[in-house]
C-alpha cells in the first residue's frame, strides 16, 4: 500500500504547477524561514515581549524534535523512496532541486516533524484553535509535499507527524506545568 500510494501521488498528481508548489513548500530557505518571520510576527503582535520569548521557546522545541528526528533516521536506517526506488520514483529538481543524495535515510521525515510539532505546540500553548487549524493545514500540505516529490513514504511521512504531534503536545505541556517556565514565558502576565 504504501508504495502503491507514494506513486499514486508521485506520478499519478504530477503537474508543472504542483512541481512549483510542493518543490517550494518544501523548501527552507523559500518556505520555512520565511513562515518562522511571519509567525515571530504574529506572536509580537499578539502578545508583545511574551511573543518573543514564545517564538524562541518553539525554535528551541523545532531544532530539539529536528535532533531526535535525526536521530531516528540513523537508528531505523529505513531508505527514502528515492534512494530506494529512484529508477520508479519521479524526482522534482527544478527549480527548487529538491533530491535526496544528501540523506539517503528517511524514518521520520523531519518535515512532518517539526510543521505537526509547531502546530501542535502554538495551538496548544495559545489556547487557540485558529492557530492550530492553520498550521495544522500547512503542516499537512507540508507532509504531503514529501511524498509527491518522491523523497519519503507516505509511512515515514506519517511517522513524522505523529512524533511531532506528541513533541508539540509534550513541550506545550511542559510550558503550562512548570512555574518557573511559565513565569518566563509570560512575565506575568498570563496564568
Amino acid at each position: 500500500m504504501g508504495l502503491d500510494l507514494l506513486l499514486a501521488v508521485n506520478q499519478g498528481w504530477a503537474s508543472p504547477v504542483l512541481d512549483v508548489f510542493f518543490g517550494w513548500i518544501s523548501q527552507k530557505k523559500t518556505f520555512s524561514l520565511p513562515l518562522l518571520v511571519l509567525i515571530l510576527w504574529l506572536l509580537w503582535r499578539r502578545e508583545g515581549r511574551a511573543g518573543l520569548r514564545l517564538w524562541l521557546l518553539l525554535i528551541v522545541c523545532v531544532l530539539l524534535g529536528d535532533a531526535i528526528g535525526n536521530g531516528l533516521k540513523h537508528l531505523f536506517g529505513q531508505l527514502r523512496p528515492c534512494a530506494e526506488l529512484s529508477e520508479r520514483v519521479r524526482l522534482v529538481m527544478e527549480p527548487f532541486r529538491v533530491g535526496c543524495a544528501f540523506k539517503p535515510t528517511g524514518m521520520p521525515s523531519n518535515h512532518a516533524l517539526n510543521f505537526f510539532l509547531t502546530a501542535a505546540f502554538l495551538g496548544m500553548v495559545l489556547r487557540s484553535w485558529r492557530w492550530g487549524l492553520v498550521l495544522g493545514g500547512i503542516a499537512v500540505l507540508v507532509a504531503l509535499s514529501r511524498v509527491y516529490l518522491g523523497v519519503h513514504y507516505s509511512g515515514q511521512v506519517l511517522a513524522g507527524a505523529g512524533f511531532g504531534l506528541l513533541l508539540g503536545a509534550l513541550a506545550a505541556r511542559a510550558v503550562g506545568a512548570a512555574p518557573a517556565l511559565r513565569r518566563w514565558m509570560w512575565g506575568g502576565e498570563k496564568p
